[in-house]
C-alpha cells in the first residue's frame, strides 16, 4: 500500500489537472497568454519498505499542440525502514533543505525536542539525524556530544552543557566561532567569553592573527593584555608583510600637538596604523600623504584610540575621525581636534608645508572612507 502526502503546493496540483482537462485550443491559449507560469511543489510518498521526500519543479511547455509538464527535483530523501537509513538525494547537507521539508521528516519520527535547539539545529548531519531517528539522541546533551564527537574540537575536554548553552541563543554560532574556540588556550574558557558576550574589535582581531601566526589566546586575559599582545602581534604580522617595503619617511617639521595626538611618520607607521585600526588608511591615503595633501594623524587620549584624517585644499580642513574598524568616536574627542585646527598657529604650520609634486595627482581620492 502506498500513501501520498502533498506538504505544500496543492493548488499548483489541481490548477494542473484543470488545466489538463482543458482542450487543446484552451491550452494553447492559457499557455501563450501566461496563464501556465513554473511552479512547485513537494510531497511525502510511503511504502511497506521506504518513506519519500522531495521537492519538485514543474515547467509547462506547450509542443506539437500540446501541453505537458517537464518535472525536476531540487531536494529529496530516502528512508529505508528496514536498514533505518536516510539518504539524501544529490549529496546535499541536511542543513541546505528547505526548512518545512526537514521538519516534516523530523515531525514523521515524533522528534518534537528539535526547537530547543536553538542555533545548534545547524550543527545536525545526516549520522546524527539517522541517530535521532533511532532513539539514539533524545535530548539537547546527547545531540551535542554527538557532534563534538566528529567536530574539530573531539579531542579537547569541552563542556557539553557549556556548549549548548553558549550557542544556544546567542547571536552567533558555534560554526562561526570556530577561530575563538580552536585558537584559545583553553575551550572552556573561550565558551565562557562568547557566552559573556564581552567580545569587541580588539579581540576579534587578535583572534584572526592568532590564526595567521599559529598562535593561542587566553581568554582569561585582561584587556590590558589583549591590547598589548595585539599591538606585539600587530608588528609581527606588518613585518612579514612589508619585508620587501622601502620605507618612506614624511617629514614632519615640529609642532604643538594636543595630548595623545601625533602624526603618522612614515609608510610603515601608515601600514601599522591601517592593520591596528582595521581600516584602509594605508591602501586608499598612502599616496596622498607622501604627497602631503592629506595628513594622517593617530589619536590615543583618555582610553580613546582613533585615527584623524585632514585634507589640505585651500585651508587645511578636518575630514574624519574613527575608532576601530571605522566606528564613531565621542563627539568631545572631535571637537577637540578640530579646535586644535582652528588655532591660527596650526593653520600657519600647513601653509608653509610645500606639496610633494613628484607623487602623482591621480592617487588624489576625495571623500573616500577608510574601511
Amino acid at each position: 500500500m502506498e500513501t501520498v502526502t502533498v506538504l505544500w503546493g496543492q493548488e499548483y496540483i489541481d490548477h494542473m489537472e484543470n488545466i489538463k482537462a482543458c482542450s487543446p485550443e484552451t491550452q494553447r491559449f492559457k499557455f501563450y497568454s501566461g496563464d501556465i507560469v513554473a511552479d512547485i511543489y513537494a510531497k511525502r510518498r510511503e511504502t511497506h519498505t521506504h518513506v519519500y521526500w522531495s521537492i519538485s519543479h514543474r515547467t509547462p511547455r506547450f509542443e506539437n499542440g500540446k501541453l505537458f509538464y517537464s518535472h525536476k527535483n531540487s531536494q529529496g530523501a530516502t528512508y529505508d525502514k528496514a536498514t533505518k537509513k536516510l539518504k539524501i538525494w544529490f549529496g546535499t547537507n541536511i542543513n541546505t533543505f528547505d526548512d518545512r521539508l526537514k521538519r516534516d521528516i523530523l515531525k514523521f519520527f515524533n522528534i518534537d525536542w528539535y526547537d530547543t535547539l536553538g542555533n545548534h539545529k545547524e550543527l545536525m548531519n545526516v549520522s546524527m539525524l539517522e541517530k535521532m531517528i533511532k532513539g539514539k539522541i533524545t535530548n539537547h546533551r546527547n545531540y551535542i556530544k554527538a557532534y563534538l564527537k566528529t567536530s574539530p574540537y573531539k579531542k579537547m575536554d569541552v563542556s557539553v552543557e557549556l556548549f549548548y548553552k553558549t550557542f544556544k541563543d546567542n547571536y552567533f554560532s558555534a560554526k562561526g566561532s570556530r577561530k575563538f574556540l580552536e585558537y584559545s588556550t583553553d575551550i572552556n574558557h573561550a565558551l565562557e567569553m562568547l557566552e559573556s558576550k564581552t567580545i569587541n574589535h580588539i579581540t576579534h582581531n587578535l583572534y584572526e592573527q592568532a590564526a595567521m601566526l599559529d598562535r593561542r589566546v587566553n581568554p582569561k586575559w585582561s584587556e590590558k593584555r589583549m591590547n598589548e599582545v595585539h599591538t606585539e602581534w600587530t608588528r609581527e604580522i606588518m613585518g612579514i608583510k612589508i619585508k620587501n617595503l622601502k620605507q618612506v619617511e614624511y617629514h614632519y617639521p615640529e609642532i604643538s600637538l594636543p595630548e595623545g595626538l601625533s602624526f603618522i611618520n612614515n609608510n610603515y607607521e601608515l601600514f601599522e596604523e591601517g592593520t591596528t585600526m582595521k581600516h584602509c588608511i594605508y591602501t586608499n591615503y598612502q599616496k596622498s600623504i607622501e604627497n602631503k595633501n592629506y595628513f594622517a594623524l593617530r589619536y590615543d587620549y583618555q582610553g580613546v584610540r582613533a585615527t584623524v584624517g585632514l585634507r589640505k585644499a585651500d585651508k587645511i580642513n578636518f575630514e574624519q575621525m574613527y575608532s576601530i574598524g571605522n566606528t564613531n568616536v565621542d563627539d568631545k574627542h572631535v571637537q577637540r581636534v578640530k579646535d586644535w585646527l582652528e588655532l591660527p598657529e596650526t593653520q600657519n604650520w600647513f601653509d608653509s608645508l610645500k606639496e610633494n609634486n613628484s607623487v602623482s595627482m591621480a592617487y588624489l581620492e576625495p571623500n573616500l572612507e577608510w574601511l
